[in-house]
């Protein structure tokens, strides 16, 4: 996970082990969720355009491309359940 650099991910720092826990540290990303920018927006009446969208997924797909060339299959992505 450390080797992983690319803008659209977030950065891996360190392990931490305890004797009944296990913590990543991860970089810190200011700017919210994207679960809770699409929820506010629908709620607004203002859904994304699609351009707005398109911008978000060319963003999440770079990431992906970037960790399937390094032979890593992310199988969980999603927004969660929203609705």
């Amino acid at each position: 996970m450390k080797q992983l650099i690319h803008p659209n991910i977030v950065r891996f720092v360190k392990l931490i082990e305890t004797e009944k826990r296990i913590f990543l540290v991860m970089e810190l990303i200011r700017g919210g969720h994207l679960k809770k920018l699409i929820k506010d927006r629908s709620a607004e009446n203002n859904p994304l355009e699609d351009h707005e969208a398109s911008i978000i997924m060319k963003h999440i797909f770079s990431a992906l491309d970037y960790i399937h060339s390094r032979g890593i299959v992310h199988r969980d992505l999603k927004l969660g359940k929203f609705v």
